[in-house]
This record gives C-alpha cells, structure tokens and sequence, in this order.
C-alpha cells in the first residue's frame, strides 16, 4: 500500500527572497498560458487555411462544371442555328409584326444611310405584300447626315426601282418638346451640318397626304414602323410628333413592345421592336456590326473590330483616335487602350474594353462610313415592274423633287475621311412559329 503524498508545504514565510520567487513563478506560469494560446490559435488558423483551401478547390471544381456545361449548351446553340432566348425573341417579334401588319395601311421601313442594303429585311416587304393591295410600304432613308450628299441620291435612284423612298435625318435634340424641323437653306458654312433639327418629315407626311388623296381616304390612317435595331425607327417618330413620345438610344432593344402615337386626326404610327436576327447563325461580327446585339453583352468584340479595321482607313483612325502607327488589331487596341486609360492590375492593357469602344464608336456614327449602291439593279422576286410604277403613281413622290433637292442641299460634303465598306448584305429573316427555329442570314 502506497503511502499518502505529503502536501507542498509551500515557500516559507521567513524565506528571504519570497516576493521575488513569487513573481518568478507567476511570470513563468502567465508565459506558460500565452505559450499555450500561441499554440491553440495556431492550430485554428491551421485548420481555416485548411477549410479554405477545400473551399477554393470546391469552387474552382464548381466553376470548371459550370464552364464546360456552357460551352456544351454553346455548342448544342451553333448546331442547332438558334438558341431558345433566339426562339422566343422571335416569336415575340412575329407576333408584334402581325399585329402592326394588320393594323397598319402604310409600313415605313426605316434603312440605316450607311448601309441600306445591310439593313433591309425581305421577310418584312414579302409580309407587307402579301397582306394585299390595300398595304403600301415606303422605305425611309434615315440618318442622310452621315453619309455624302452623292451617296445619298445614288441610293434613293437604286431604291426607288423597289418602293418609294424619303431621304431622312431624325432629329438628335433631348428636349421633350418642340422638336424641331429643318425648312429653307442651311446657314452653316459650306459643308458642315451643325444642326440636330429633323430633315424629311415635312416630304414623308406630304407623301402620306398624297396617298390619302389619291386612295381617296377621307378617314385616318395607320402606319407602322419597322427595321432593324437602331436604325432611328422611334427618332423619326419624334420628329414626326415634334415631341419625345417614344425612347430613343443607341443601344437596341429601346423599344420593347408596340407602342401607338396619335400624330394628328389623321394619322397614327406604331413604333415597333426591332427585327430580330437569331444570334446562333450567321456571322457574330456581323450582327454586332449591324448593332443587332448590345455590344456590353458581347463576349468577344475582337473579330469585329477586326472587321471594321479591314474596312476603314487606317489613317482616319490614327489621327481620330490620336494614336501610333499599328500592325495588326491587338497592337491597335493596344494603343486605344492606353491613350483612353483602358488599363488592368499592372498597366495591362484592357483590349476587350478598348474593343467594345470601337464598336461604340462605329455604331453611334462617330467612325464615318458608307456604301455605294450595287451597280446593276436586280428587281426582287416579290417586286413586279407593274406594282413600282402604280406605287409611285399612288404617292406622287415627283411632285415633292423639288422639296427633296432643296433639303439635300443641307448635306454636309466633307467625308473625306470617311470609309467605303462593303455592305453586309440584305437580310432574309426566315424565321416561323411553326417550325420553332430559324436565324437571320445574308443574301
């Protein structure tokens, strides 16, 4: 049997240097529990680190899934030639296009100046004529400020062996109110175009009157407004209303459903989404160039930058964009990124950013360009040389040539800096409800 352990009796009383031993012994024991913290903490951040480190392998393991079954849905979208927000975009369009369609007497279709043709829709004037003999379509030149006064009446001549067509300049003013409209001689000095007053509306709502007299229309009559996205289908609205009644950007999609505008007792125009082109088929630079996609939401702008550099003049861009000689398209957005501060961590050029501004630029117009009319014309299968000329008989468009050529006098003639691009090509929008698929192509 063990015997009891005797009790520390502890440092005696009469011991000389107690206190000091004390204060050793408690000093020893507080580095004791500090050392024992030290420890604990240690292995807390230990097992953090650890747990976050798990967690970063998780997400980039959750990331890796999520990529590889974008780029599989991506991949299912190219075959296929139209994605399901395509689809549904496109019934969506189909079904406002019936509707202004059927109540519509007259169709505008509004063509962006820069490239008529790239902007025109078959699908839209087959619609239009097929609908019957008591629908009329007129083809609105928009945006004539940006294009040479030549160019200009070289198109309308090409155009109107099709449809009747107005030369346009909507209005570029922000007030709300009291828009305002060009009549007389410009004041400016000679070619330069200063004004954001409208040009055209007075010859389009003339032409409308003609076409009331002479269908003998007593009532008033419905016209819709149709194109592609931003071609200026709500600017010219406005500027028929002399009033903002309808949003206007640069940005497609503005307009997202029909929008009615009583112009006066006699007329009323329909704004309308724009022409839905699917994004799946066809050639991605050229929707983008055709501001058909919101340039934010394009993944890769490069390509059509590149597009645009094999088009424009490289020496307009140099002196625009005050920058140095360049070789090729990254060397170029190279350049625009650092002179407009379009920088990453580190002063690393940000090309995709200074891509997207290019494309900014060429769709708001501030990069001029233009294209020349084919030089052969070739009628379309569902224009008939009969339907032209009682067309252009119901609207009595020669009565107004005079008016005409006194507004293209405003034009401006200093596009010496300007490029001539090829067109993009006339879009066939072949798209039905009852085939569930479809896309915009070029011809």
């Amino acid at each position: 049997m063990q015997k009891a352990l005797k009790k520390d009796p502890g440092i005696p009383n009469l011991f000389p240097l107690k206190e000091q031993l004390l204060k050793q012994l408690e000093e020893k024991k507080q580095q004791t529990l500090a050392a024992k913290e030290k420890e604990r903490e240690l292995r807390l951040q230990e097992k953090k680190r650890k747990r976050s480190l798990q967690g970063l392998q998780n997400d980039a393991q959750r990331r890796t899934k999520e990529f590889e079954k974008k780029q599989a849905l991506q991949t299912s979208v190219e075959n296929e030639g139209v994605s399901a927000v395509d689809r549904r975009s496109l019934r969506a369009y189909h079904r406002e296009f019936r509707q202004v369609l059927e109540m519509a007497d007259v169709v505008l279709e509004v063509l962006d100046a820069r490239d008529p043709l790239g902007t025109r829709c078959l699908e839209v004037e087959q619609s239009v004529m097929a609908a019957g003999s008591d629908k009329k379509l007129i083809l609105v030149l928009n945006k004539i400020d940006l294009v040479p006064k030549a160019n200009v009446e070289a198109w309308l001549k090409h155009l109107r062996n099709d449809f009747p067509t107005v030369a346009f300049k909507a209005s570029t003013q922000t007030q709300k109110r009291n828009l305002s409209r060009r009549k007389g001689v410009n004041t400016a000095p000679p070619g330069v175009m200063t004004s954001s007053a409208c040009l055209g509306a007075e010859l389009l709502l003339k032409l409308l009157g003609n076409y009331c007299r002479n269908a003998d229309i007593r009532t008033s009559i419905t016209v819709g407004v149709v194109g592609l996205p931003n071609v200026g289908k709500s600017s010219i609205i406005n500027s028929l209303k002399r009033s903002k009644a309808c949003g206007v950007g640069a940005t497609p999609g503005i307009t997202k459903s029909l929008q009615e505008v009583q112009l006066d007792k006699h007329v009323k125009l329909i704004d309308s989404p724009g022409i839905v082109i699917a994004t799946g088929s066809g050639d991605s630079a050229s929707l983008v160039l055709r501001n058909c996609v919101k340039v934010e939401t394009v993944e890769d702008a490069v390509p059509a930058v590149e597009a645009i550099l094999r088009r424009c003049n490289h020496l307009h861009l140099l002196q625009h964009y005050s920058i140095p000689q360049f070789t090729d398209t990254q060397e170029f957005l190279a350049h625009l990124a650092r002179r407009t501060g379009k920088l990453k961590k580190g002063g690393i050029p940000d090309l995709g950013a200074a891509a997207r501004a290019i494309l900014q630029d060429w769709n708001t117009g501030r990069i001029l360009y233009y294209t020349h009319p084919p030089e052969q014309h070739t009628l379309p299968t569902h224009i008939s040389a009969e339907l032209v000329q009682r067309w252009s008989q119901a609207f009595d468009l020669k009565a107004l040539e005079a008016e005409e050529k006194e507004q293209l006098c405003e034009l401006t003639e200093k596009m010496d800096e300007a490029a001539v691009v090829e067109s993009e090509g006339v879009v066939s929008h072949v798209y039905s409800e009852e085939e569930g698929g479809g896309g915009g192509r070029r011809e």
